[in-house]
């Protein structure tokens, strides 16, 4: 990699950039960001938002100052708001 001098100052910083090893399939996805999660039940982003606020949402995960969604909890979270009826009591929520 070609070195830059007006990029000293930038993030990531060059060192890093020359360590690193970029792979095109970095696997499954386990973690989607709030419009991500929101597309895949279905909902906006912001009754996800009003659910991190209030509770009774899909579980979250906090890396510094992002919000992440695990596939996995997106789908047991939808598999408690299974319902028969409108009469059908809710069910209970599983506790964090």
């Amino acid at each position: 990699m070609p070195r830059d001098p007006n990029r000293e100052n930038h993030w990531p910083p060059l060192a890093i950039l020359e360590r690193a090893k970029f792979v095109k399939d970095a696997g499954p996805i386990r973690f989607v960001d709030t419009e991500a999660a929101a597309r895949y039940l279905a909902l906006e982003a912001h009754s996800l938002e009003c659910y991190r606020s209030v509770g009774g949402g899909p579980v979250y995960y906090k890396f510094g100052k992002y919000v992440r969604y695990a596939v996995d909890d997106l789908d047991a979270w939808a598999k408690t708001c299974r319902r028969v009826t409108t009469a059908s009591p809710a069910a209970p929520r599983p506790s964090r």
